[in-house]
């Protein structure tokens, strides 16, 4: 007889352990939160995704039409409105999965990311892994802006940007970690992607599909933003950003676009001198390229030089918007606060210096170390 009990009594404890689990249907999953700002109160939004549909497309079965809800509530603080969001989501509510936030331009004018980071610092299911954007969308729309062919957002550029970072490098992506390190340093200006929502340029089932893109970039300065530049006026960014893996250069000649070159993985290298008592930055850009189109017949040599200046021309631009703005657009504060941090206590105003004519100097070296499948010299000699 005892030996009979002694295994239905272990069953039974084993079961015990079973009891309060719940399945993936029976909880909800905060997939992105969207916070604005408008009369006073914080606007917070969530976009929740059906992990069971992603799930049967994972497992081979077909791929259904995505799913998406957003939530919407108000109060004094994030915390307030984020509560609010309870009363009418009539399940259990997880906050683990949580793969980005987005800051309107009015929450970020008006000082709320301090307030919304203190809260997600402190709730321990958010994940500082979380991607962090800033748009001036309606962020009911952006959260309802779902992948071609019926992919779930949980493949969207929200959650997944890092995927296209690497086929075409501009704009990188930012985390919250690395958000709260650069927004901390008072020598740093954090960029934040700029998201937006395209509705012309595709098509599906005969009808417009908006699409999310990265259409520029929000500089915020100590947790208050500075200014939104537009994609067009950053290409110098690009060479001055870290992990840069793949990007493109379109080289003129006259304004008349001459060739097509892709680098990968340039590197950056500055230089802190002072003149005239006032620091004096070099940067130093070694990059390799591969030729992708070639629309003159012009030597390696002729190539190369045209690229160099191309590359220079579109970091000096964006120094002269910088400067002009009195935007730290390159984070040359930041790069003399890591080298010489005497200088930079110096001339620091609120953490930044300020920007004059003689500030940056810019040099390049371009090597272009392949022509495609065919040579560069077919047409032009090398």
């Amino acid at each position: 007889m005892r030996k009979r009990v002694i295994p239905i009594i272990a069953s039974i404890m084993l079961l015990g352990g079973c009891w309060d689990t719940r399945n993936i249907d029976h909880i909800v999953y905060i997939h992105s939160i969207g916070i604005d700002y408008k009369d006073g109160q914080v606007i917070a939004y969530v976009q929740l995704i059906d992990f069971t549909a992603l799930a049967k497309v994972e497992a081979g079965g077909g791929r259904e039409k995505a799913a998406i809800s957003v939530g919407k509530a108000a109060g004094e603080t994030f915390n307030i409105a984020t509560d609010k969001i309870y009363s009418s989501i009539q399940q259990r509510v997880s906050w683990g999965h949580v793969k980005s936030i987005v800051f309107t331009k009015r929450a970020l004018q008006k000082g709320i990311v301090a307030d919304v980071i203190d809260v997600l610092n402190r709730y321990n299911e958010i994940r500082h892994t979380a991607w962090v954007y800033a748009t001036e969308e309606p962020l009911s729309e952006l959260f309802e802006a779902t992948p071609l062919l019926n992919a779930s957002s949980y493949y969207s550029l929200l959650s997944n940007p890092e995927e296209i970072f690497q086929q075409s490098s501009f704009i990188r992506p930012i985390r919250l970690s690395r958000l709260i390190v650069d927004m901390d340093e008072k020598a740093d200006t954090a960029r934040l992607p700029y998201l937006t929502v395209d509705r012309r340029r595709w098509i599906e089932n005969k009808k417009p599909k908006p699409m999310l893109a990265v259409s520029g970039v929000c500089f915020v300065h100590h947790y208050s933003l500075q200014q939104c530049v537009r994609r067009s006026d950053l290409e110098g960014l690009r060479w001055l950003e870290h992990d840069i893996r793949r990007t493109p250069i379109y080289v003129k000649q006259n304004g008349k676009t001459v060739a097509s070159l892709v680098v990968r993985e340039p590197k950056t290298k500055w230089s802190i001198k002072v003149k005239s008592g006032e620091p004096a930055f070099t940067v130093q850009v070694q990059a390799q390229g591969a030729i992708i189109e070639l629309r003159e017949p012009l030597s390696r040599k002729q190539l190369t030089k045209l690229a160099e200046q191309t590359v220079k021309q579109e970091i000096r631009r964006l120094y002269e918007l910088g400067k002009k703005q009195q935007i730290d657009l390159l984070n040359l504060s930041e790069q003399l606060y890591r080298q010489r941090p005497d200088l930079w206590k110096k001339h620091q105003i609120n953490g930044l210096i300020p920007l004059h004519n003689n500030t940056l100097f810019v040099n390049v070296e371009l090597v272009i170390s392949a022509s495609g499948k065919e040579k560069l010299n077919y047409r032009a000699g090398d």
